[in-house]
């Protein structure tokens, strides 16, 4: 220890006051020694379900969890705790036979990514949204009366006058008959 440097061992970070560093000297006014002891605040949630997570373990500073489906993860304590982590991610876990329109949508994201990724299944340019093929049995239709699918393979990328052509040439072909 020298003159310049914390009077705590092991620390060589300069004196701000009273012969500690200002980590030390803070620590010291707060708790009335520069080197205090802290008991362990992590509770033991080992067996505790978080939706569909069952929490197992503490890995680092996560905690292994198995998934309703028998798949493991890991997941931070602050996520089980809010309730946005409850399950392992997979997307077939909390979903819904009859979605609404936008987490029909949502799913279609998901599932196959951005239209913008894709080309347009009618002209070959970019695509920019993703189109109902109207050929799902199990047809849905949203308070604005739009038809939709839960399922994402009735979906095709197209560019949004190749969506509009397709909408308007559905809507022709069935004022017709």
């Amino acid at each position: 220890m020298s003159d310049t440097t914390c009077s705590v061992a092991e620390c060589q970070k300069p004196i701000k006051r009273s012969g500690y560093c200002y980590g030390h000297y803070m620590k010291n006014w707060r708790y009335g020694t520069p080197t205090p002891v802290h008991p362990n605040r992590s509770r033991n949630i080992a067996g505790l379900r978080f939706g569909a997570l069952v929490a197992l373990s503490r890995v680092d500073q996560k905690w292994l969890c198995r998934c309703d489906c028998g798949d493991l993860t890991t997941v931070r304590i602050g996520d089980l705790n809010r309730g946005t982590a409850i399950s392992c991610g997979a997307s077939f876990h909390h979903r819904s036979d009859s979605p609404g329109y936008s987490a029909a949508h949502r799913r279609v994201r998901e599932a196959l990514g951005k239209a913008r990724n894709h080309p347009c299944v009618d002209c070959g340019g970019r695509a920019s949204q993703w189109s109902y093929d109207h050929a799902d049995d199990g047809e849905m239709v949203g308070i604005d009366g739009y038809a939709y699918s839960a399922h994402p393979d009735h979906y095709d990328p197209r560019c949004v006058p190749c969506h509009k052509r397709f909408d308007l040439d559905r809507i022709d072909s069935a004022s017709r008959r």
